[in-house]
């Protein structure tokens, strides 16, 4: 009869094994959910699955509130819908804004437009565009 004793399982001798086990557990399963948290995330069809319009989407998570924030709104609306700036770099703009204000202003409830306006008038001047002018939409 073979007697078993903590030793004779190679396996639990070290002490670090329930450790590696246990993170390496953790990580499979968080490589498994994150992917699915980001693409809700990101998604701008809420969960009734109706879309939100970019000028609400921009309008509300920004926390526009001043004249020159709706007229700044208006502009990137007009310029996404005549095709001359990406929705793309639009929405990648508008996730940074609520980011950092998120975390640059916990204490101090800095609005999210705060970043977004400069951060889009510069990543705009790239693709040739001028926001801070008026808008020709027509050409």
């Amino acid at each position: 009869m073979v007697e078993h004793t903590e030793y004779s399982k190679p396996w639990l001798r070290s002490p670090w094994t329930l450790t590696v086990v246990a993170l390496s557990s953790s990580a499979m399963f968080a490589a498994l959910l994150l992917p699915t948290f980001a693409q809700q995330s990101t998604n701008p069809i809420n969960q009734q699955g109706r879309q939100v319009s970019l000028y609400d989407q921009l309008r509300v998570g920004l926390k526009a509130v001043t004249k020159d924030d709706f007229s700044f709104i208006n502009k990137v609306v007009l310029l996404v819908e005549a095709g001359k700036l990406p929705r793309r770099l639009v929405d990648s703009t508008f996730l940074w804004a609520r980011r950092r204000a998120a975390l640059k202003s916990p204490r101090m409830a800095l609005r999210p437009m705060v970043y977004f306006k400069p951060g889009l008038i510069l990543r705009a001047k790239g693709l040739g565009l001028q926001l801070d002018k008026p808008v020709n939409v027509g050409s």
